[in-house]
């Protein structure tokens, strides 16, 4: 990061990760004046991305940016009929520069707490190896005493269960099961499961449920992806975890 436009060409490959390929993303770009036609306008870096016009100007200083630049910012937009802007600074930003910023609505980012081979990690690519259950024909049956049955309401039990925490519970203990049953050498083979569970104070629709079978078929997949290695880079009032 040792001239302006090294830094620039990095937050244009950072914006390139992040926004992904429905994005033009375009550094040193030049863009007609509304009012002068004839005398572009440089940008640091532009998004365009549907039917959105975002600019990117970026700073490489020792000091932290002040309102002055922000104050430059908001015209710029203005000028140029842009839908936002983007402050990227290497140094930060003074406490005025943040309300300024806030008011009118420009995006900050702050590089100032990141390394520059942190940075340059960015555009690189990491190959994972995803490993998962692929389930079939599930089935799940609800068990109540026979007290219960005449006051559920079939469509409120089906609305209730699609968003019900026991789906996850017996897919849960589904996978425990299946690592007896499913190995990686037996990738892609299918195996059956079935199980009992007696849950203690459950109740759905209303009624306490005396016990859950679940059943179905699974197999071991895998999924190879290559994905590249981006890191959010925010706003300076967050703390990124």
């Amino acid at each position: 990061m040792n001239t302006p436009e090294s830094f620039e060409q990095q937050i244009h490959r950072i914006h390139e990760l992040l926004e992904g390929s429905e994005a033009v993303v375009t550094w040193d770009d030049h863009l007609s004046d509304p009012d002068n036609p004839c005398q572009p306008r440089q940008v640091d870096i532009t998004i365009r991305k549907a039917g959105r016009l975002t600019l990117v100007e970026c700073r490489l200083h020792r000091n932290r940016q002040n309102v002055k630049w922000i104050e430059e910012l908001i015209g710029r937009r203005l000028s140029l009929g842009a839908n936002s802007v983007i402050a990227v600074s290497s140094s930060g930003f003074t406490k005025g520069a943040l309300r300024k910023a806030g008011r009118f609505g420009i995006i900050l980012r702050d590089l100032n707490a990141l390394t520059d081979e942190e940075i340059l990690n960015w555009g690189r690519s990491v190959a994972l190896t995803l490993i998962f259950y692929q389930y079939s024909n599930p089935r799940l049956a609800l068990i109540f005493n026979g007290g219960s049955l005449p006051k559920l309401d079939e469509d409120g039990l089906r609305s209730e269960l699609k968003s019900h925490p026991v789906l996850q519970s017996a897919f849960n203990a589904a996978a425990k099961q299946l690592t007896t049953l499913v190995t990686v050498p037996r990738l892609n083979k299918e195996a059956k499961f079935k199980l009992r569970l007696v849950p203690e104070e459950l109740c759905i629709g209303g009624e306490p449920v005396a016990a859950i079978e679940f059943s179905g078929n699974a197999r071991l997949v895998t999924r190879e992806l290559v994905c590249p290695v981006v890191q959010g880079y925010g706003s300076p009032e967050v703390t990124l975890k």
